[in-house]
């Protein structure tokens, strides 16, 4: 009998469905070029499912959206950002940005709460560390392990990083269950399609999505996509859509295997939680964590 695993991937019956849930519009989001309107159009063209408006400490109103594109799903929220940042998403939000962080996040309720672009920061200084994020007292959802507006060219030569891996492990390392999301955080024509998260949703309301991302039921991507997911009794297989390089990653950031290909296996032994990655020539994927049962 092998390892018994809190799996989130467990009974995949549904519809995936592609989705971003930080984002911006240059109506009011002073940092953006683009107008609601083309992102919008955007991301119909490129088959996204969910869109989500999170413009600065302003809930953004998707109503004339809504009504223009009915088979998408429209998420409201913002990004709350006199201090470090975080999203806050759901089908109905509040303008919760009036309170304090840590009462915005005990006032969240079913809201999706996503820790935004964490660390290393441009700026050289400390952004979200695990103690200000355990000094919050109520936890966020999860955190975006990669942020497509910092992955663009411009972003990198000012000296950003997309990428927050390392930072994710830290965290599940310390035991706090926190999932992973990459968002396109969109501000400028090239920040499209750089980063998304595919969602396993039972209908295509915004209720479900949300309860989806709360749940794990997804994973985060830049491009290589999850073909099937597989667990029994702690031995997981993962098949992807491209060759890539496969990762099974454990506690603190330990790289418990690795191989190319585009199918990955791998038996849990003692590790108190398991995650895969990969890298391929059409991008990353990061699934959740599954978590051993004590």
């Amino acid at each position: 009998m092998g390892a018994e695993l809190e799996n989130p991937y467990r009974n995949l019956n549904g519809t995936w469905i592609r989705g971003s849930f930080h984002g911006h519009c240059s109506e009011h989001s002073a940092c953006a070029s683009v107008p609601l309107v083309d992102s919008v159009r955007k991301y119909n063209e490129l088959d996204v499912g969910v869109i989500t408006l999170t413009d600065h400490d302003t809930v953004t109103d998707l109503t004339a959206m809504q009504a223009a594109y009915p088979d998408m799903v429209f998420l409201e929220g913002f990004e709350y950002s006199s201090r470090e940042n975080v999203v806050f998403v759901g089908p109905k939000v509040e303008p919760l940005y009036k309170f304090s962080l840590e009462d915005a996040l005990k006032l969240a309720g079913d809201l999706l709460t996503i820790v935004c672009h964490p660390r290393p920061h441009a700026s050289g200084r400390d952004y979200w560390t695990r103690a200000m994020l355990e000094a919050l007292g109520t936890w966020p959802d999860g955190i975006e392990v990669y942020n497509g507006h910092y992955g663009t060219g411009t972003a990198l030569r000012g000296g950003r990083w997309p990428l927050y891996s390392d930072f994710w492990d830290e965290l599940l390392t310390a035991g706090h269950r926190v999932w992973g999301f990459a968002n396109d955080d969109f501000h400028d024509p090239k920040d499209f399609d750089n980063a998304f998260n595919m969602l396993l949703v039972e209908d295509d309301t915004s209720e479900a999505v949300i309860q989806a991302a709360k749940t794990g039921r997804c994973y985060a991507s830049t491009g290589l996509l999850l073909k099937t997911i597989a667990e029994q009794n702690g031995h997981i297989t993962v098949e992807v859509d491209a060759p890539c390089t496969g990762l099974f990653v454990g506690p603190g950031g330990q790289e418990l295997s690795k191989d190319q290909g585009v199918r990955f296996e791998y038996t849990v032994g003692d590790e108190a939680y398991v995650r895969f990655e990969a890298e391929g020539d059409t991008g990353r994927i990061f699934l959740q964590p599954m978590w051993a049962l004590n």
